[in-house]
């Protein structure tokens, strides 16, 4: 299941598109320095990059490590490299500390721009011997500094091609590295343009449409999302540096934000400490779009009755994009919405064969946003079957194709020879008035294989016991899937992305429980 292919068009065409239908029209704006970037500025600004880089020799696949939060400086070389059809590549400054010289020395550099105040020179010097150069700020008037300094003596108004063609590498970017070392995943030039070509037409983004973006746009999730499917629309981009509780209402409002991007933790944080506002006061605000971890029903309702506000949830994973999302407005609950354009989506049983509808199957996907490959710490490239990526999900699709994301293949617990999907189980905990979050694993037993227990995050105060939650569940659940045990706990452990750990929790169960004695 999927929707049409269409040619794939170079950045380059895309930006040139943009300034000249709308050259003034800001296309990125960032909160914290009170700056803004034109369509005109990021076509000027390209161009001059791409004189640069072509002074220094890039050619397509030579790659510029960019080290930098959040900021117009990101935004504009981020594109800028692949506009002239060389190689970005990103990792996180601040969770992938620890690994940032290792990354260098992977991605084999033939520049590095570093955002100044972050001390990574030492490190990255040590890593690589590519020239290093500050990023620097860039100022509209020719006051620039560092890199951005270097391109005052460039004609914007000159336009050279791109070196690259469609396959050779956009993007490298890093995963998390929260559960192990980060991970370098390529993109080509037509990957890239698919997922964001797919996720505006998906999401409905336009010339209208004022986006915020709270996320490190060193996720893929963000790159998509907030800065090349607004390319694309031809939307503007409000951006701060992180996340705040206390000021996320107050861009939305101030800035007449009308898509908001979030992931469940941040949904989780306002409804503990809830906001003064509802949806009536920020009436241009037409939903907001959360990724990169499942949210609960139970949650996704409380929010909305709490807010009065309507969430949209989007799903896909490092290897393929973004491979569904729900299309504006129109959102079911529960599911992750319809399968993108440019993909092909499959739900398939053990033997490769597509399940029916209602039924489970690994969500399986092909088409040309799958990613190439990953990049190994000795700079080596593994190659990614290109026929169709199995994400290890399982996945349901319903009447209207929706798809239902139903767990992990990897977290099934299978009990008596019964596969049971943990998250069927997580969702009745979610429905408890006095449990704010649960989880369920399974851990060995000597009799079944696997048991069925599950670990609780109460409300503030709440008297509830491990006897109360099992009476709930058995009350949703056959016998079989009702939890035998139940702990409670001050917090769910999840990674950096805000996803679930579920092995953490496994591993936690008291030894002498897990060998069932």
């Amino acid at each position: 299941m999927g929707g049409k292919q269409e040619s794939y068009r170079p950045i380059r065409a895309v930006i040139a598109e943009q300034a000249s239908l709308r050259p003034d029209k800001v296309y990125v704006h960032s909160i914290e320095q009170s700056k803004d970037l034109t369509f005109g500025d990021l076509r000027a600004l390209g161009n001059r990059m791409a004189q640069e880089f072509a002074a220094r020799g890039l050619k397509a696949n030579d790659r510029v490590v960019l080290l930098s939060e959040n900021s117009i400086e990101f935004m504009a070389t981020f594109i800028g490299v692949q506009r002239h059809g060389a190689t970005i590549a990103t990792a996180n400054v601040e969770m992938n500390r620890d690994y940032i010289a290792e990354i260098v020395k992977a991605v084999q550099p033939a520049l590095v721009l570093i955002q100044e105040g972050l001390g990574l020179e030492d490190i990255v010097g040590g890593a690589t011997e590519a020239e290093c150069l500050a990023l620097g700020n860039w100022d509209k008037d020719g006051h620039s500094t560092g890199f951005f300094a270097l391109l005052e003596d460039h004609d914007g108004e000159v336009e050279p091609e791109e070196v690259c063609g469609p396959e050779d590498i956009a993007v490298i970017f890093y995963t998390s590295g929260t559960e192990a070392k980060p991970k370098g995943v390529l993109q080509s030039h037509r990957s890239v343009w698919a997922n964001f070509d797919g996720i505006a037409d998906c999401v409905g983004i336009g010339p209208d449409d004022r986006m915020l973006e709270c996320r490190s746009y060193t996720w893929l999730s963000s790159q998509n999302m907030t800065l090349g499917a607004p390319l694309v629309g031809g939307a503007t981009v409000f951006m701060a540096k992180k996340f705040s509780r206390s000021r996320y209402f107050d861009w939305i409002r101030d800035h007449e934000i009308t898509i908001a991007t979030s992931v469940p933790t941040i949904l989780n944080i306002l409804m503990t400490e809830p906001i003064d506002i509802r949806g009536e006061d920020i009436p241009h605000l037409k939903f907001l779009m959360t990724s990169s971890a499942p949210m609960l029903p139970e949650r996704w309702r409380e929010f909305e009755e709490m807010y009065g506000i309507r969430v949209c949830q989007s799903y896909g994973c490092s290897e393929a994009g973004l491979m569904c999302s729900h299309r504006g407005r129109a959102r079911k609950i529960g599911t992750v919405g319809l399968p993108l354009k440019h993909q092909t989506l499959r739900l398939l049983d053990p033997d490769g064969k597509e399940v029916a509808d209602g039924e489970a199957g690994e969500i399986t996907v092909s088409g040309p946003q799958l990613t190439s490959g990953y990049l190994k710490p000795d700079g080596s490239v593994q190659d990614l079957p290109r026929e169709g990526h199995r994400t290890g999900d399982l996945g349901v699709r319903d009447e209207d194709g929706h798809i239902k994301v139903v767990g992990r293949l990897k977290d099934l617990i299978i009990r008596g020879g019964v596969n049971i999907s943990p998250v069927e189980i997580d969702n009745v905990l979610s429905r408890h008035p006095e449990i704010i979050e649960g989880a369920t694993v399974g851990i060995p037993d000597r009799i079944y294989g696997d048991e069925v227990v599950a670990y609780v995050v109460p409300r503030a105060g709440s008297a509830l016991s491990p006897q109360d939650v099992i009476a709930h569940c058995g009350q949703f659940l056959a016998p079989f899937k009702t939890p035998k045990d139940v702990r409670f706990v001050d917090a769910l452990p999840k990674n950096a992305r805000g996803k679930l750990d579920r092995d953490a929790l496994a591993r936690a169960w008291p030894a002498a429980e897990r060998e069932g004695a």
